[in-house]
C-alpha cells in the first residue's frame, strides 16, 4: 500500500468515525431527553395524585359529595365534581365554637391548598437546589414538561430526516467504493429499510396521561365567595355535614 492510499483510508477511516459519532451521539442525548422528560411525567402524575387527594377530602366534606357541584360550579372548578369522596385523616384540623365554622374553615383550607398545587403543578415553584447552594430551580410543571416534550419532537424531526438509519449507512457505503463494487458483481447489492424500525416516533402529549387542571383563584372577592358559598352549603346540607364533621372530629 502505497501512500496516497494510506492516506485515503486513513481519511476514509476518520470520517467514518465521526459520522457514526454524530449520529449515535445525536440519538443517546436523544434518547437521554426521553428518559428525563419520562421522569418528569411521573413526578407530574404523582403530584396530579395529591391534587386528586384534596378534591377527593373537599367533596367528602361538602355532605359525602351531594353538594359538589354546586360548590364547583360556582368556583370554575367543574373537574372535580366527579372525584369520588374520601377522606383522608393526614389533616391539620382547625379549631371553631362551632361545627358551622369548623367547615366553613376546613372548606377554606383545603380550597387554598388545593388552589396551590395545581398552580405549582401547572407552573412550577422555586426551591433550593440541593447542589448548588444559593441557587434557586424551579420544579417540574405541566409548562416546562410541555415545552420540553415539543423540542424533543423538534430534534426527533431533525434526526429522522437528516441523520436517518439509511442515510448513514448509504454514506458509510458510498465511501468504501471497493467492497461496493464487490458486492454488485457478486450480485448482493441489496438495500434496507433501516428507517422504519429505527426511526423514532414523535412524543404524544395526549398519550403521557397528564392532565390540565383549572385553576382557581385565590383573590380576596373569591374568598369570600368560598366563605358564603360554604356557609349556604352548611344551611341546606346541616344534618349531613354535621355527621361527616363528626366523624372527622372524632
Amino acid at each position: 500500500m502505497n501512500n496516497m492510499d494510506k492516506f485515503a483510508e486513513n481519511l476514509m477511516d476518520e470520517t467514518l468515525k465521526e459520522a457514526a459519532d454524530t449520529f449515535f451521539g445525536k440519538r443517546k442525548e436523544l434518547e437521554d431527553d426521553l428518559a428525563f422528560l419520562h421522569r418528569q411525567v411521573e413526578e407530574l402524575r404523582s403530584q396530579g395524585k395529591g391534587i386528586e387527594v384534596l378534591a377527593a377530602r373537599i367533596n367528602h366534606l361538602l355532605a359525602g359529595g351531594r353538594a359538589a357541584r354546586e360548590f364547583w360550579a360556582s368556583v370554575d372548578g367543574s373537574f372535580f365534581v366527579d372525584i369520588q369522596p374520601i377522606w383522608e385523616p393526614d389533616v391539620a384540623l382547625p379549631r371553631a365554637w362551632t361545627r358551622k365554622g369548623r367547615f366553613i374553615k376546613l372548606i377554606r383550607n383545603l380550597y387554598l391548598q388545593l388552589a396551590n398545587r395545581i398552580d405549582v403543578y401547572l407552573y412550577g415553584k422555586y426551591v433550593d437546589d440541593p447542589e448548588v447552594k444559593g441557587k434557586k430551580q424551579l420544579t417540574t410543571n405541566l409548562k416546562s414538561v410541555t415545552s420540553f416534550a415539543e423540542s424533543i419532537n423538534t430534534n426527533i424531526r431533525e434526526i429522522n430526516a437528516c441523520n436517518s438509519p439509511d442515510d448513514v449507512m448509504a454514506f458509510a457505503r458510498s465511501m468504501d467504493v471497493e467492497g461496493s463494487e464487490k458486492k454488485k458483481f457478486a450480485g448482493s447489492d441489496l438495500t434496507y429499510d433501516f428507517n422504519q424500525d429505527l426511526s423514532y416516533q414523535e412524543v404524544n402529549m395526549d398519550d403521557l396521561g397528564l392532565i390540565k387542571y383549572p385553576e382557581l383563584s385565590t383573590g380576596r372577592q373569591s374568598m369570600q365567595k368560598v366563605d358564603v358559598l360554604a356557609k349556604d352549603i352548611y344551611s341546606r346540607y346541616k344534618k349531613e355535614i354535621n355527621n361527616v364533621l363528626d366523624e372527622i372530629y372524632g
